[in-house]
Formats: structure tokens, sequence, C-alpha cells
């Protein structure tokens, strides 16, 4: 009895997320909705674990006489249905595969991404704890000064903790030539996200040739906002008088971030060099060669998310009232300037939490008012956390980030960077 509970639960919950994922509708669940949105990405991106995890419970509920009436037989068929619903959304990741091969086409030297008839595809992309064995991981390196942590301790002890990051290289990297870096601020709404998350992107990067970084920030409410941008440029600075002793070029840096990350990355690299935000170290050059957005917040006015500009300004800033103006300065959508650096925007069509058309208008707006290339790539299927599972999506959003990176690089007159790239060829 009780395991028929459970499998009952477990087959209305996974239907609902499923058919919440293939109708890109999000369920308003108070105070979980961070896991409601996990769970649709999950569903997204892992459809064909979640299949195997039904076929076991499927042949657990038979053994145990679970199915025997017309209700369980009801439930039974629901599952039946659910794994076929299942195999539509595995199926529906390959127009990723399409969108990223036509996105960097003028510029990839990758011929034809990995699809279903390839080895690497089922090797890498479909593997749920894939991770490449050459890439190695250099954890919890501080990057604050002394006077640095101690400031903030003063609001709690534990936040020292959070002035951290990590340096991910390939094992066999060569220090004889210097690599562009690459350094990565995570999402979470300003309250929460770790650095060691698993994002695919990450370790791809690494394993191809660049040089990793990803970095932690204090958390609001705890740490008010502008704190993360601050602690982000001082993550920079470290980058950039340290990262040579890993192989990394500091004369070649790109930023990137998902959801808040991405709203943190993008303002870093709209506004290098401001002294306001770089207390105690106002000489130091912050500027970045190039800026890489996933599902990012880039408009806290809230002209397009109503919700942000109170939730900011109050729970992130900690601020009494909403200051259109403070809103402003902190919004990649109004920090566009002529001499802004190159943007690679990805945003999913299904993202119910940072609205898509928020992308699209931050792309227009960079035309208008930048020469520099900026290149929006849309992808068919995303949830909002997609880019955080071992799944083919992310997979193939890391080739395109590593081949506009590459291209970004030569344009800069380095040259082609792409010798690992070409050594481990991800194409069919």
């Amino acid at each position: 009895m009780v395991f028929a509970i459970i499998y009952y639960t477990f087959v209305l919950l996974f239907a609902g997320l499923t058919y919440a994922s293939v109708e890109g509708r999000i369920p308003v669940v108070p105070r979980l909705q961070y896991l409601v949105v996990l769970g649709l990405s999950l569903i997204s991106e892992w459809p064909l674990p979640v299949i195997v995890l039904k076929i076991v419970l499927i042949n657990i509920a038979s053994l145990l006489g679970v199915f025997r009436g017309i209700i369980p037989q009801l439930f039974y068929i629901v599952d039946l249905l659910n794994m076929i619903g299942l195999v539509v959304i595995f199926i529906d990741a390959d127009e990723a595969r399409r969108a990223i091969e036509q996105a960097i086409k003028s510029y990839s030297d990758q011929r034809e991404l990995p699809s279903f008839t390839s080895e690497t595809f089922w090797q890498r992309m479909v593997n749920p704890h894939f991770v490449p064995q050459n890439v190695f991981q250099y954890a919890d390196i501080g990057y604050a000064t002394h006077s640095e942590k101690s400031e903030a301790t003063k609001n709690d002890f534990e936040q020292v903790n959070y002035l951290t990051l990590d340096v991910y290289a390939r094992k066999d990297i060569s220090r004889s030539t210097s690599k562009p870096v690459f350094m990565y601020i995570h999402g979470g709404e300003w309250i929460r996200g770790d650095k060691a998350s698993p994002y695919p992107l990450i370790r791809h990067l690494a394993e191809v040739g660049w040089v990793v970084v990803s970095i932690n920030y204090r958390l609001a409410p705890i740490s008010f906002y502008p704190s993360q941008l601050i602690d982000a440029k001082r993550a920079l600075r470290w980058v950039k008088q340290n990262i040579e002793h890993f192989g990394g070029d500091p004369k070649f840096i790109a930023v990137a971030g998902d959801d808040a990350g991405g709203q943190i990355a993008a303002v870093l690299a709209l506004t290098p060099n401001k002294p306001e935000y770089q207390p105690g170290f106002e000489n130091v050059d912050t500027s970045v060669k190039a800026c890489v957005l996933i599902n990012a917040i880039t408009d806290l006015v809230g002209e397009q998310n109503s919700w942000i500009s109170d939730y900011f300004s109050k729970k992130i800033a900690g601020r009494q009232t909403k200051d259109i103006t403070f809103l402003r300065e902190h919004s990649p959508l109004h920090l566009i300037k002529e001499d802004s650096v190159p943007f690679l925007v990805f945003h999913g069509d299904r993202d119910t939490s940072v609205p898509f058309k928020s992308s699209s208008i931050f792309v227009e707006e960079f035309k208008k008012n930048c020469k520099a290339e900026i290149q929006f790539i849309p992808i068919p299927g995303g949830h909002h956390v997609y880019n955080l599972f071992s799944s083919p999506r992310s997979h193939y959003q890391a080739i395109g980030v590593e081949q506009w990176l590459n291209h970004i690089h030569s344009e800069e007159g380095n040259g082609d960077y792409a010798w690992v790239s070409k050594e481990h060829d991800f194409s069919d």
C-alpha cells in the first residue's frame, strides 16, 4: 500500500511536470517556485533517465501487485503516455542543435554538431554524469584582500567564505603560451547558488584549452547589492593579477553568467573602471574582451518582468522604495554604449522566470547603440536552468560558446585559437 501511494504520487508529479515542460507554462507554487523551475528543467534535459526511473518503478509496482484494479491500471496508462511525452521532449532537443549550427556556421570550424547517430552524442551529451577526465580543478582560492575580508565579516562571519573562486584548466596545459580566460558568474536570484554548480559549459571550455574561473560572491539579503557586483570586480582583479600562474592570458578575459549572474556579468562588462564599484582598487583595469549571457536578467526596471523592480530594490538592494534611477544604473539594457564589448546572448524559449523577450529587446537595443558584435541564439525547448544539466542542449550551447569565443579571440588579432578543439573534434 505504501509503495502504491509512492508510485501514484510519482505518476502525477512527473505527468504534471512533463505537461508543463512541453507547454512552457509553470504552475505557481509559493515558497517552492525555485524547485518547480528546477523540476521543469530536469524533465526537459534528462527525459531518458526519468524514463529509466519510471520503468524501474513500474516493474517494482508490478511485482508488488499494485496494478490490480481499474484505478491502478489507469495510473499505469497515464505513466505510459507520460513516457511517450518524455520521448518527444528528448527528440525535441535536436532543435537546439540545428539552431546553434545555423548561428555559428559563418565562423565555426565545426562541420556538424553531434546528432542521434553520433557516438559522441551518446557518450557525452546524454550522459547525466559526464565530466571530462583531463580537466583539473583548483578549488576555493580566496580573491579578496585582508581588509576586504574583514569588511565582509561585519555583516556575517560566514560571508567571507563566499569571496572565493575555482580555476579549471587542462591537466596537460602548457604554460609556455598563455591561454585565453573565461570567468563565469553563477545565477540564483542574487540569494543562492554556488561556483561549484556543475555547468557543462565550464568544463567544456577548460577541456578545449581555455583557462576557466568560476566565482562565488556574497549573497543577498545578508549583503545588499551592489556587493555582488563589487565582489565580481574583485575576482576579476585577482584574475588579472594571478591567472598567468595557471597558464591564462590576463590580456584576454571573457566574462559570462546566467540569471542574476548574467546581470552581474553584463554590468561588469559594461562598466569598466568605474571607481564607485571598485572601492580600494580604483586604479585596477576591470575591462574585459567579451560577455556571454544565458537566460540573463537585463532589465531591472521591470518593463518585461513586473515583479523584478520591487524585488530587486527591497530584497536585493535593501532599499525602502523602488528607485528607478538606481535600477537603470544597474540594468544592462540601459548601460549599452557605443564602445561596449561584443556580446553573445542565449535564452531558452520556454523560460518562465526571465522573459525571453527581454533578451530580444536587449539585443535590439545593443545593435542600435553599439558598434561591437552581438549575436542572439534562442534555445528551442530551453527552460530557465537548462544549462545546469549535462544534456544535449547544454553541450550544444557549450560548443556554440567555444566557437564564438574563438572567433572573437581571433578578431582581436590573436590568431586562430582552436588547437585543442581540432584535436577533440565534436562534429559528426
